[in-house]
């Protein structure tokens, strides 16, 4: 069977894990890597990754990347740069992406348009995923629907530990961890509100999936502020300043609720009444859907590197970076053998993945 041929672009924390998982996956296969480091130019995509050399060397070269015969990119830069994608759909590449498309439609006809104008001029599909926006809040709650006989809301949570993630970018940057709120405030991160964007899009998707009309997002942002302070890998969260935050938002339908999301994210466990402790959940990361109704139901599910092993890793992030490369790198053979176009999971079949017995 001949592989489909990809490239990465990006090694960040779920960049990495795509390589590896584009290395395991029986019908892929990685040709191209382009990345933004300097320092990373000319390096192997294995050595980056962790693993054995692949003998792909990461360049900058945008240009040569577009010239590269190849069936897929897997875009996983920390945000969509629109131009880009255009470009390489139009080079006849289709595109995963973790990086915020997940439902265009929710920006509007002219985004559409131009995602479509370029799929048709390269024949090639695009397709948004992850694991939260990408699965918990949009596959999940749409797959476990199909049980109800009535839906009276749809709850999906996260709660994520922040301390093991070593992006100063998003955590000091994005969520404003370690810094007064006060300044956080005066100072909103430039891409903040393109980041809570991503999760309006899953409402958006939810509804249309659900076939309601969709009225409104309401969005409610807060800060937990920790006494003590922390130490975390991506560095020090001093006395007085943020160490949680906590995101809601609400779809509303008929003047009502009926799709929520709320993200606790924390760096920090000393923040007081209503901010989770080290005991509150049973893994350092966890989503739970809840659908109140006819009947109601609830799935709550972990990543771990391993619930059975004693000597398994501790580690709070690497096992989610691992579910959010895996969502889009599993999807490229679905998205390449796709009729052209945005192709959202309202379009595309029941995805799966390949076990790698090795």
């Amino acid at each position: 069977m001949k592989k489909l041929r990809v490239i990465q672009y990006a090694t960040g924390g779920a960049g990495r894990q795509a390589i590896r998982g584009i290395a395991a996956h029986p019908q892929l296969e990685l040709v191209g890597l382009l990345v933004h480091d300097k320092a990373k130019v000319g390096r192997d995509a294995g050595e980056l990754a962790g693993i054995a050399p692949l003998g792909v060397s990461a360049t900058d070269d945008v240009e040569a990347i577009l010239k590269l015969d190849a069936d897929c990119v897997a875009y996983m830069a920390l945000w969509n740069d629109v131009d880009l994608v255009c470009r390489i759909l139009e080079s006849g590449k289709n595109v995963v992406t973790t990086a915020g498309l997940l439902y265009p439609k929710f920006f509007g006809q002219e985004l559409v348009d131009r995602l479509e104008a370029s799929c048709r001029i390269g024949g090639t599909s695009v397709h948004g995923t992850g694991i939260n926006p990408g699965f918990s809040g949009e596959v999940l709650p749409l797959t476990l629907s199909v049980l109800n006989r009535r839906i009276e809301r749809i709850f999906v949570q996260e709660f994520a530990d922040y301390r093991t993630y070593d992006s100063p970018e998003v955590n000091h940057g994005l969520l404003g961890f370690g810094r007064p709120v006060d300044e956080v405030l005066a100072n909103k991160h430039p891409n903040f509100d393109l980041a809570m964007q991503f999760f309006h899009q899953s409402i958006a998707m939810v509804a249309d999936g659900l076939g309601v009309a969709l009225q409104r997002i309401e969005q409610t942002v807060d800060y937990g502020i920790t006494p003590g302070g922390a130490k975390i890998a991506s560095g020090p969260i001093p006395p007085g300043t943020i160490g949680g935050m906590k995101v809601r938002f609400s779809g509303i339908v008929a003047g009502q609720p009926l799709i929520l999301i709320e993200l606790t994210w924390v760096a920090a466990y000393d923040l007081g009444p209503g901010w989770p402790g080290p005991d509150d959940a049973s893994n350092d990361t966890q989503w739970s859907v809840t659908i109140e109704g006819d009947p109601s139901l609830r799935c709550t599910f972990e990543q771990s590197s391993s619930f059975e092993r004693a000597d398994h890793r501790e580690s709070h992030t690497e096992p989610a970076m691992i579910c959010t490369a895996q969502h889009a790198i599993n999807a490229i053979p679905y998205v390449c053998t796709a009729a052209p176009g945005i192709r959202t999971f309202l379009d595309l079949p029941l995805m799966a993945g390949r076990p790698n017995w090795n």
